[in-house]
């Protein structure tokens, strides 16, 4: 399975569908802010998405998720409920609770990826598997360089992570 993984599109929709427009994800991973941004989506594409701090449409979207794909479980959030902008210790404490495969946020408007090996120790615990840490920066207003995006195509062999450049 392939998947994008979006934050921050902040209005720019026409970046959103280039970017949906060259890829060939079977679904998106949105980390908020802009979930009006969405609506460009074609249907055949599924969305799973969290609430943003400027998401102030779309109240009934979690600013959390849990999601399950195959064997792997993705934990999602904006992060500026966990001090991302400082750390991404939270999110990354947050996601081991959840047992979770990998860790996705947004927030900081940088792309950030991180790929831990098991037996890792991390936020005082070992690792059975190998964890994920990405936040795919901003497709809208990015703070350093050009709008970016990130990829996660996950195979039976594991999780390939990437970042990408609108």
């Amino acid at each position: 399975m392939d998947l994008l993984v979006i934050s921050d599109t902040h209005g720019k929709e026409d970046r959103l569908t280039d970017v949906l427009r060259r890829s060939r994800a079977d679904g998106l991973l949105f980390l908020g802010d802009g979930l009006r941004d969405l609506s460009v989506l074609p249907e055949e594409l599924f969305c799973r998405a969290v609430r943003g701090n400027c998401d102030f449409f779309g109240r009934d979207v979690p600013e959390t998720r849990l999601e399950t794909f195959g064997a792997y479980r993705i934990f999602m959030t904006h992060g500026h409920r966990y001090g991302v902008k400082y750390s991404p210790e939270g999110v990354i404490a947050a996601a081991l609770a959840a047992d979770a495969d990998v860790a996705l946020y947004g927030h900081t408007h940088l792309p950030e990826l991180h790929q831990f090996a098991a037996g890792t120790v991390l936020c005082g615990k070992t690792l059975a598997r190998p964890f994920t840490v990405m936040c795919p920066g901003s497709l809208g207003d990015p703070r350093d360089g050009a709008p970016t995006f990130g990829t996660l195509t996950l195979r039976d062999g594991g999780i390939l992570p990437a970042i990408g450049q609108w």
